[in-house]
């Protein structure tokens, strides 16, 4: 009897799990290292007795069953003679396990109940039989169940069967919710992946992935189909060329972006990452990877490179018009300076007091307005056109500046102390603008009781040399650390000479170089000006 049941069950044993006689050795490891007592010690689902629900018609066979698994320690919830009843003690009782008889009342009726229960209730079934002809057997396997148990059994094939079962389920449960998880955040996240083994062929892709091509189901058979559908002959051209480059190189990851041409509601893009896996002798194996909607960025990164080109144009006109304002008005600005010195030349004798006061502030006035206008048109020049390429020793620079501010060094006092300085990538021009306008606005916002004292330093930071010019001068609040960088702007009072534009100009030749230059400053103490600018090819 038992050979052909063995028998039978061979032919469904990838479905089923024939449990027979085991040692202790090897049950312990079927169940990954836990120990199965022989004795009536108890099993404990989180906390509790394993729940089990006994399906037998033969009431003799159903009590022994009974008997033998409370002395074991689990807890048969009742025992059922037909598919009915076992559906209605599910119902009512909520066993952890079941075990069925395959055979109830003389007819295979245990293998439509156990169907039952794995649809509707997701529980793990173990079947008992003594005989059955090999049909009815593969008819049982077709309903998956998580053992099988030959009568007459014995106690430790019940526990082995039973453990095992649980273990099982448990297992399936938590997998099926990872997966749904997975397959969640998939969705949410418009993301779909592929599978290519190299050596069978096979190609496996989620239905996330299908949604993204706007594919039917099992369309997409292969790499082809996922990267050159639909696309023209230089898109599919380009493709093959990355893909083979990247197959064919030593790289496990690659990344790159793809438009995706659809049937309805236009392309999209997606950033495509994928991981080759090789043999010992670097034999491409399989090819895994993840695809990701990123078609709102593509788009945003469109928008916001229209916007910069569109702004890079009307920074140009408005830059273009300061200048042609700027310079225009060179010319009555001089007229006006040229009408108040005659009159004051001709007026001279005559003019007494009050009359005096107004040509003065007359006068001021409009060379205040000329120094603005040159600083205006400086400010304007300043990368109005793309310069040539160029490198600047700033150990020379630094002399000539301190030649062009030596008067108003020797006037104040000042000591200027300039360490060893680099070669960098900026005209002699503009680099010499930059120190002059830094050193010469360190001298103007000096303390009175304070000899003026700056210092010139310059350490390596990668492909860029840092600068700071620190100066013991007035200072200013941090508030303010920004402001200073504008046009036009100033915190002190007029009676410091300036137009308020040498740290914009500053700022601008700094940034057109493509570094960057912020102050730190403490009020009544000093302030400091750190900037980088790009270091020249030679090094220095």
């Amino acid at each position: 009897m038992h050979a052909g049941v063995l028998w039978a069950a061979a032919v469904f044993a990838k479905k089923v799990s024939v449990i027979t006689t085991n040692s202790h050795a090897s049950l312990t490891g079927i169940l990954g290292g836990r120990q199965v007592a022989r004795d009536g010690n108890d099993r404990l689902e989180s906390g509790r007795k394993l729940r089990i629900l006994v399906v037998e018609d033969e009431r003799i066979v159903a009590r022994d069953l009974q008997i033998r698994l409370s002395g074991m320690g689990y807890e048969v919830t009742e025992i059922a003679s037909s598919r009915a009843e076992a559906l209605e003690s599910v119902v009512r009782k909520r066993p952890t396990v079941v075990l069925m008889d395959i055979r109830l009342n003389g007819v295979p009726e245990g293998i439509e109940a156990a169907r039952e229960l794995k649809e509707d209730f997701n529980l793990p079934v173990i079947y008992l039989t003594g005989h059955s002809d090999s049909a009815t057997l593969l008819e049982a396997a077709a309903t998956e169940p998580f053992g099988y148990i030959l009568k007459p059994f014995e106690n430790r094939e019940l526990v082995a069967a039973i453990e095992t079962a649980v273990y099982k389920h448990r297992a399936e449960t938590r997998l099926r919710e990872l997966n749904n998880r997975l397959e969640l955040a998939q969705q949410a996240g418009r993301v779909g992946v592929f599978d290519w083994n190299g050596e069978t062929g096979e190609f496996h892709v989620t239905p996330e992935l299908e949604k993204l091509h706007q594919a039917a189901a099992g369309s997409l058979r292969d790499l082809d189909d996922l990267w050159s559908r639909g696309a023209d002959e230089d898109e599919q051209r380009a493709m093959q060329e990355r893909f083979e480059e990247w197959v064919h190189s030593e790289r496990e990851e690659a990344s790159w972006e793809h438009r995706i041409p659809l049937d309805s509601g236009g392309p999209i893009w997606v950033q495509v990452r994928a991981k080759a896996y090789r043999d010992a002798h670097g034999r491409l194996q399989r090819i895994i990877g993840t695809e990701v909607d990123i078609t709102g960025r593509k788009e945003m990164e469109e928008t916001l490179l229209r916007k910069e080109k569109e702004l890079e144009h009307s920074n140009a006109d408005l830059q273009a018009y300061a200048y042609t304002i700027a310079h225009d008005l060179q010319e009555p600005v001089r007229t006006l300076i040229c009408g108040v010195e005659l009159i004051e030349r001709g007026l001279a004798e005559k003019m007494r007091g009050a009359d005096e006061r107004l040509l003065f502030y007359v006068k001021s006035s409009a060379e205040r307005l000329r120094n603005m206008i040159a600083g205006l048109l400086e400010y304007s020049r300043v990368g109005q056109e793309d310069e040539p390429a160029a490198t600047a020793d700033c150990n020379e620079v630094m002399f000539a500046v301190m030649q062009l501010l030596k008067a108003l060094m020797e006037e104040t006092g000042a000591r200027i102390e300039v360490g060893v300085l680099p070669v960098v990538a900026m005209s002699d021009q503009r680099a010499a603008q930059l120190f002059q306008n830094l050193i010469g606005n360190a001298l103007k916002f000096r303390r009175k009781e304070v000899e003026p004292r700056v210092t010139v330093s310059a350490e390596r930071a990668g492909a860029w040399w840092r600068f700071v010019v620190a100066d013991n001068g007035m200072g200013f609040d941090m508030a303010y650390s920004e402001r200073i960088f504008g046009v036009f702007k100033r915190l002190q009072s007029r009676e410091v000479e300036g137009t308020g534009i040498g740290l914009s100009v500053c700022r601008r030749i700094v940034e057109r170089g493509g570094g960057t230059i912020y102050a730190e400053s403490v009020v009544g103490e000093g302030s400091k000006f750190v900037f980088t600018l790009p270091a020249a090819e030679s090094g220095r």
